[in-house]
């Protein structure tokens, strides 16, 4: 070792003369107490801290302090997503010896060819350096794992001192370069012996740095066999060309005497925003698929949404197109902007091209979307990109701001219409986005209209809601009881809005003065003791605002403190609200009827529970209905109420009190058992969003029929949180119940993200069970509310679950446990109020099985189940609110060989 030598070999820690060295990587040191103290930087190169040996000489050294480089532009390139070919060296190259070039021996002159596209389509590639003057470097991504396999492999090579730094740097030879602690293939373009360093261009990225002569090693004979990776490339233009990014490209000739091959960009395929002239010019049908109600005192216009009969092949070519592979996934941040962004979005009905409106990041991705095909919003959790051959296509649905009076043919949704446009001049050149025409029914003119592109936002229709026609047998739940004659109904979709509500918190801003706050104005309210909201201001009087919530129809006195402002998301979601009459009762005077009668209390007690029922329309004009329950003998609640109307409430639960009888025997279901946690399970779709904070009501002493009663809250199930299996295909699910599934159809089943998700709802129910063994809590007389949550006892393991109560009948409560699916009859002694501690999320799940037939034995697949307990299938949305449908993987074969 010479003296130079010995001079650059300093403690990387110190600066001192190092006399010790890493075993495994080389690092310089000059005692082990510097080793510990580099130890935080040194442990990403070295799993293990080695023992320290004697130095070496210094051509065995890998480079111990390498020195940054006046010009950096090693671009960090990602693996690519399809793998490709690689040579036994980039496979694994500790199969083959690596021996230094020996003197005298001559290198393959691959290296200096480059790896190019075949054939003359466009290729995808990704940019990995940008010159100043123009040109750019690329490589063909179906190569990217290729040069990342082989740069980590050198860099293995690197540290096992398998390199020797290079003693003659010679100009145009292949060489290995140390840049900021990476190892990567060069050629040398210029040798400066003066300053002792070296421009050096890497091949498989395009870069040019300059190098000390100590960070250049030596070339592995078996490395330069490879084709340099990456090559120069020019555009007209670099406008959208950026490192890292992909790009659809294609050679236009061969390369130039400068070592450039001038490219040519495939063009971006976008969604047509232009209303379709030619096409509605030849094929002038179109259909009425929604007609805006007009709000006079809004002063709204009047907006119909208009479907072109021609392209009806779109949603089926976009599902067989996106069938049986996950599609292009977005990889770069959604826009918190407004602007025109598409998306392919997985509605109820399959997948359907459409318009992001806004979105939700955490703690689950929620997409407001505007289906331009369908004329019509949704909320999703899945979107993909739109595949290319279908975005040249126009968008199906525009809007008509009808001039006139609406006519008779529109209003029903479907009338088939045509269009004549009425346009002062030609059609100019560029594309129209709004143009003045006709309506026709049968070659007659019905109105004039202004056509216009729809891009979704409701606010450009002139309107301040989009609302969401309830028809005839719809199913509906009342969301607000007016009188006894009068409520407000909605669909069952919107039951999932309360958790929305309450993620939208972080993304509606406070109002900072009252003079923020107009009236008419949409807003959200966040309040403890009325949930979340999206209201509407009606009035300010005193410094409370008299809002209405616009999707039950409930009116609030609000302060500001809990108005907050509103966003596109809250703007454009669905409204489906509906004030109807009672039919008959609506005909009875308000004199006649007691002010507190059992009629009014029973329409309450359904609203509290979201009983569904189908909307029976007597009278359109006058939103005349009656309501026919959903399940068993669709009883109507009209029918329900008159013998109630005139009966005091006083006097209702006189003669409504039930006299002691036995408790019938409790229904034969599986018990209740506590889960294991899910382990090793593998990332799935998000679970949809949480349900409404818990809302309560608290018991007063009138209301109490002994003053000796405790005071406690009563929380009901439909404002709990609640965790559903996700949906997705190959999820594993655990059975918690299948007791009833031949008759029924469905079993109970959940679903847990992780172990520790597990382990804390098992520490939920240790809780529970405790409590329930508590005598403090205990209420004498205790009757919970239908739909409210309750301790129950399980009579066959004497265990406290949490139940909810489904009806009362002859003093006992009948309970479902719903946490594990299965229920019984419960005696009143056996019940206690449940504490707020315990209202932690709900994760069983109802799952319906896809394919369900009661002609078949599926008793035999209830067997099945009940013996696998945790077992993979697709999910997918069910049929009820906070349902899935799921498909059981053989199911025929299971049904078969039970039938053999």
């Amino acid at each position: 070792m010479t003296n130079s030598d010995e001079i650059e070999m300093l403690c990387v820690v110190c600066g001192n003369p190092a006399g010790l060295m890493c075993q495994r990587c080389g690092e310089p040191y000059c005692k082990d107490g510097c080793q510990r103290l580099d130890w935080q930087r040194h442990k990403h190169v070295c799993i293990i801290m080695p023992p320290l040996v004697a130095c070496r000489p210094i051509q065995h050294l890998p480079n111990p302090n390498p020195i940054k480089t006046v010009e950096t532009a090693v671009s960090k390139v990602s693996l690519a997503e399809t793998p490709a070919k690689i040579e036994s060296f980039i496979k694994n190259p500790t199969s083959t010896p690596v021996v230094p070039v020996k003197k005298n021996e001559v290198l393959s002159e691959n290296w200096r060819d480059h790896l190019m596209p075949k054939g003359e389509e466009f290729f995808e590639c990704r940019v990995t350096f940008m010159e100043k003057e123009g040109p750019f470097w690329v490589v063909l991504v179906v190569d990217v794992e290729s040069m990342e396999r082989m740069t980590d492999n050198m860099q293995r090579c690197m540290q096992n001192q398998k390199l020797i730094r290079s003693q003659h740097v010679k100009k145009n030879t292949l060489v290995v370069i140390n840049v900021d602690s990476k190892i990567h293939r060069g050629q040398v373009l210029t040798v400066s012996s003066e300053n002792q360093e070296a421009d050096i261009r890497m091949i498989d990225y395009g870069a040019v740095v300059c190098t000390p002569f100590r960070d250049i090693y030596d070339i592995v004979p078996k490395i330069a066999e490879f084709n340099a990776f990456a090559f120069r490339v020019k555009l007209p233009t670099n406008t959208g060309v950026q490192v890292n990014k992909n790009l659809t490209l294609r050679l236009l000739g061969t390369r130039t005497h400068d070592g450039v091959y001038h490219v040519h960009l495939k063009p971006k395929m976008t969604i047509p925003l232009s209303l379709p002239m030619e096409m509605l010019q030849l094929n002038p049908e179109v259909k009425v698929i929604r007609v805006f109600e007009k709000n006079a005192t809004a002063n709204e216009s009047q907006v119909a949404l208009l479907q072109i009969n021609v392209m009806d092949h779109i949603n089926k070519d976009l599902n067989a197109s996106l069938a049986g592979k996950p599609g292009q996934p977005f990889t770069g941040p959604f826009p918190e902007d407004k602007c025109t962004f598409f998306v392919a979005a997985r509605t109820k009905d399959g997948y359907r091209r459409a318009f992001l409106l806004d979105h939700i990041v955490r703690p689950t991705p929620t997409f407001l979307v505007y289906e331009m095909d369908e004329g019509r919003v949704s909320v999703t959790s899945e979107l993909t990109r739109i595949p290319s051959e279908l975005l040249g296509l126009p968008i199906r649905v525009f809007a008509a701001h009808l001039k006139d009076s609406v006519p008779k043919e529109l209003e029903t949704c479907g009338a088939d219409l045509t269009v004549k446009f009425k346009l002062d001049n030609p059609p100019p050149k560029e594309k129209l986005r709004a143009a003045n025409a006709a309506l026709l029914a049968k070659g007659e003119q019905i109105c004039m209209a202004r056509l216009s592109t729809f891009l979704g936002q409701i606010s450009e229709l002139g309107h301040k809601i989009w609302s969401e026609p309830i028809v005839n047998d719809a199913s509906v739940f009342i969301t607000h009881v007016v009188s006894f004659k009068e409520v407000y109904v909605s669909s069952p979709s919107s039951k999932q809005y309360a958790g929305i509500f309450k993620r939208l918190e972080a993304k509606c801003p406070a109002f900072k003065e009252a003079s923020e706050v107009s009236v008419g104005c949409n807003v959200l309210v966040v309040s403890k003791k009325i949930a979340h909201f999206r209201g509407e201001v009606l009035s300010v009087e005193d410094g409370m605002y008299n809002v209405v919530n616009v999707d039950t129809g409930a009116n609030h006195q609000l302060d500001l403190t809990v108005l907050r402002k509103s966003c596109r998301f809250l703007d454009n979601m669905p409204v489906s609200l509906l004030r109807v009459n009672l039919k008959t009762v609506c005909n009875i005077p308000d004199t006649a009827v007691p002010a507190s009668n059992a009629a009014i209390h029973l329409l309450h007690l359904v609203s509290t529970q979201e009983e569904i029922f189908n909307l029976k329309m007597e009278d359109a004009s006058t939103s005349t209905v009656d309501l026919l329950s959903n399940s068993g003998e669709q009883r109507s609640l009209v029918n329900r109420m008159l013998p109630l109307m005139f009966t005091p409430m006083q006097e209702k639960e006189k003669v409504a009190a039930p006299t002691p009888a036995p408790s019938p025997v409790a229904c034969k279901q599986s018990d209740p058992f506590l889960m294991e946690p899910a382990k090793d399970l593998p990332p799935l779709p998000p679970s949809p969003p949480d349900s409404p904070a818990p809302f309560h009501s608290v018991d007063t002493p009138e209301l109490m029929e002994g003053a000796s009663k405790k005071p406690f809250e009563r929380f009901f199930f439909n404002a709990m949180p609640k965790y559903l299996v996700p949906l997705g295909d190959k999820v594993n699910i655990i059975l918690l119940n299948a007791g009833g599934m031949t008759e029924t159809g469905y079993i109970t089943a959940c679903f847990f993200q992780n172990g520790k998700v597990a382990e804390e709802f098992q520490r939920l129910l240790n809780l529970v069970a405790k409590q329930g063994e508590c005598g403090h809590n205990a209420v004498p007389g205790y009757i919970p509310n239908v739909g409210e949550l309750c301790l129950a006892m399980f009579s066959e393991d004497k265990s406290w679950y949490r139940g909810i109560c489904q009806e009362v009948k002859d003093n006992v409560v009948k309970i479902l446990y719903c946490d594990f699916g299965n229920w019984e009859y419960v005696s009143p002694k056996n019940l206690k109020p449940i504490s707020q501690d315990l209202l932690e999320g709900v994760y069983a799940t109802k799952c319906y099985i896809d394919g369900f037939d009661k002609s078949k034995n599926f008793a035999a697949l209830e067997l099945y189940l009940v013996h696998q307990s945790k077992f993979q299938c697709d999910v997918k949305d069910g049929p009820e609110p906070d349902t899935r449908l799921i498909t059981v993987p053989n199911l025929e074969n299971i049904l078969n060989q039970t039938a053999a």
